[in-house]
């Protein structure tokens, strides 16, 4: 039997596909080389209606291209909306966050008409251990340490989706890592939903850092380690020390979600900083890690951003010089305090606004470069891509391209910018 997955979303939806396949593999299946398989599995996102849209796209586009194959819906979008997928033709089993663990149980199942394994109580689930054996394009892997959230953000469904926030014991995580470093893999990067609030389940004073000094002693090998988001009210001195005393091991690349660079949106947003603690982070780790990069995450056209509003995050993006600017327009979500927001701005204007920040941030982004010229960069090598060069990524997550006569996949290279 041949199986696909289809991954909508995150970097947690793609972590909790690999590990899926990976036990469709343990039964005996084959993944399809093909777009036809004789089982499918759709693992959604809800965290825009864009987003939705496509999840729905796809399982029509299965039913209707291969008529009779069993398809099973996982994810965001089936825990809040599984009424979306319950009647569709094809569609023989639905769960949402929960249940992900064992989704490929269903297989076996010999009930008749469509099972729903959907939770309504996504506010007491339990972390689900689904390890994986693989990594990303086989020298990165990432490794799930927490789900769920408990900041209930007001543009935000994650909390409805994913439920309350849990973490991972801190020995599944260190095995499946050594696991990975075991494997080949070189690069480990730390995620969840909510990284920085990690807690071990089972020892209230192990948290992030603690994690992150363990991860550095695994072995002797060559790895570094990243950190794949993390709020700028979860950092501490110490946590910019470690990074400070390991270099080598810790990469300098720091993802704080902004969302605004109005404080006023800010509040409505339900944000739980001010833009004087986010400046005055940033200061801090530059001040001990002097060349730091900084990405962020920002949402344009929220309900009543004025212009000024707008100006104000044009202005802050130019301020904090990000590396990197990930700029999304506002979308509209159920359950949401700022779906009942008055004051609505349009789409065109959401749209605009989001081009404006994508532009300023190339801006930055060259600048933060330029910044580095007369610096060494530590390149981990991921593939050789279609115009023959190989390509990978440094500590501070900027993409280079390199020239070699010899396979170099997988090899940190040091380049003098």
């Amino acid at each position: 039997m041949t199986f696909k997955i289809y991954t909508f979303g995150c970097k947690v939806n793609a972590y909790e596909s690999e590990s899926l396949k990976e036990r469709l593999l343990l039964r005996g299946l084959k993944e399809s080389t093909t777009k036809e398989a004789d089982v499918y599995f759709i693992n959604t996102c809800a965290v825009t209606a864009e987003a939705e849209r496509k999840d729905l796209q796809k399982v029509r586009s299965i039913a209707r291209t291969y008529p009779n194959k069993p398809i099973y819906i996982m994810g965001c979008s089936s825990q809040i909306h599984k009424e979306y997928y319950l009647g569709l033709e094809g569609v023989k089993g639905v769960t949402g966050s929960s249940s992900k663990d064992s989704i490929e149980k269903l297989l076996d199942s010999k009930e008749e008409g469509v099972i729903d394994l959907v939770s309504s109580d996504s506010r007491h689930f339990t972390y689900q251990d689904t390890p994986t054996s693989q990594g990303e394009k086989n020298v990165r892997g990432y490794i799930k340490i927490q789900d769920g959230c408990n900041n209930f953000c007001s543009y935000c469904v994650v909390p409805f989706t994913r439920g309350n926030s849990r973490c991972r014991s801190h020995l599944s995580i260190i095995k499946e890592c050594q696991d990975l470093l075991s494997s080949g893999i070189k690069e480990l990067i730390i995620g969840g939903i909510d990284t920085g609030c990690y807690i071990d389940p089972d020892d209230s004073t192990y948290n992030l850092t603690s994690l992150l000094k363990d991860l550095i002693n695994l072995n002797s090998s060559e790895y570094r380690i990243r950190v794949s988001s993390i709020e700028e009210s979860q950092i501490t001195d110490e946590y910019i020390k470690l990074f400070k005393e390991h270099p080598d091991r810790l990469c300098p690349q720091f993802h704080l979600p902004l969302q605004s660079g109005s404080q006023s949106v800010l509040s409505r947003m339900n944000r739980k900083y001010q833009l004087s603690d986010y400046i005055n982070i940033v200061n801090k780790i530059r001040h001990e890690i002097p060349h730091a990069s900084f990405s962020t995450d920002i949402i344009l056209g929220f309900p009543g951003e004025s212009e000024e509003n707008f100006k104000e995050t044009a202005d802050f993006v130019k301020t904090i010089g990000f590396m990197r600017v990930h700029a999304f327009p506002y979308s509209e979500r159920p359950f949401t305090m700022a779906a009942r927001l008055k004051d609505p701005i349009p789409m065109r204007i959401r749209m605009d606004r989001t081009r404006e920040i994508i532009k300023i941030a190339e801006k930055t982004a060259a600048d933060y470069q330029a910044s580095l010229k007369g610096q060494e960069a530590t390149v981990l090598i991921e593939h050789k891509n279609k115009n023959g060069l190989y390509e990978g990524y440094s500590e501070h997550y900027l993409r280079f391209e390199l020239e070699s006569n010899e396979n170099i996949v997988g090899q940190f290279i040091k380049i003098k910018l």
